[in-house]
């Protein structure tokens, strides 16, 4: 089994879903949910429950929510032994609105205490590299930690992965991604990175090489219902992996959800197709329910990949 480091954040999700179409000046009837969420804690927990040993880095809140998040994935095969309990701030709260197809129209985001989590994650990541086989990290992180872990894992020989929990850090350090051994984003992500627009897949494919050749050597770019490409200079292949429709209950984790189960895979050594196959199919059972992420009940769902 391998062991995988994942650092990022928790936040508390509140998403209030739209029973008809959102009218802005005017009051809308829907449904509101709290769930645990943050791209670090989703992807913790998507990794888990596809059967990997993983070990958390992370801060939450000492209080009911914080510690339910703890047993939450616990529950979900996550070792939490490296979160820090901060009595105040330790983890963030989104407020999301939802229009009635489930696609995110407006948010607003509470940050978590990034001088506290600096320090409690470069305190514990030696330890907790020295116990692993991969890393993941979500890029909405100080450059500190940044830096700090692409470091340590070229020292390690680890292989590193990077995830968008937000752009705005990675988007003014792009030279950071030439640290990683793997980057996926989206449509919407690339398209910024890059500066070029993506209409078609000959596009999206194009973008990723410049974006390889600029960072990590594999990079992955998710375009909704196109499906995904890749590139990979280290082997000089590049393709993309078509997807089927599928009706969305909440767009939100799905791109957590398809990062998790890539790493998963190419973790496994299985092929790239292989694994943006199984990422795509994961994504669908996220979407297509009103959880973060993946669920022991989804997993068991899932029809198994079929390999040459």
């Amino acid at each position: 089994m391998n062991t995988i480091a994942v650092i990022g954040k928790v936040f508390v999700d509140i998403k209030g879903t739209s029973f008809a179409p959102l009218h802005k000046d005017a009051k809308n009837v829907g449904d509101i949910a709290f769930s645990n969420g943050g791209t670090g804690r989703n992807v913790a927990q998507n990794l888990g429950v596809l059967g990997n040993d993983v070990r958390f880095v992370s801060t939450v809140t000492n209080d009911q929510i914080g510690i339910g998040v703890l047993e939450e994935l616990r529950s979900l095969n996550v070792n939490v032994e490296h979160v820090d309990l901060l009595e105040d701030n330790g983890m963030g709260m989104w407020l999301a609105v939802m229009d009635n197809n489930g696609d995110l129209q407006t948010s607003i985001s509470k940050q978590p205490d990034e001088a506290m989590m600096e320090q409690c994650i470069l305190r514990r990541i030696d330890t907790v590299f020295a116990e692993s086989t991969a890393v993941a990290i979500d890029l909405d992180l100080s450059v500190n930690v940044l830096n700090e872990t692409i470091e340590l894992c070229r020292e390690m020989k680890l292989p590193l992965y990077g995830v968008c929990g937000h752009l705005s850090v990675i988007e003014r350090n792009r030279h950071l991604l030439q640290g990683f051994t793997g980057f996926i984003c989206s449509r919407e992500e690339a398209e910024i990175l890059s500066d070029m627009s993506i209409v078609t897949v000959d596009d999206a494919l194009r973008v990723a090489e410049v974006l390889a050749m600029k960072g990590a050597p594999l990079t992955i770019v998710t375009m909704s219902e196109l499906g995904a490409v890749y590139v990979d200079l280290r082997t000089n292949e590049q393709g993309h992996v078509p997807t089927t429709k599928v009706k969305v209950a909440d767009s939100t984790g799905a791109g957590d959800s398809f990062f998790s189960a890539v790493i998963s895979e190419l973790m496994k050594e299985h092929s790239i197709e292989d694994a943006l196959r199984l990422g795509m199919r994961v994504a669908g059972k996220v979407i297509g329910s009103h959880d973060n992420g993946l669920t022991p009940e989804m997993y068991a769902s899932l029809e198994q990949p079929t390999r040459d």
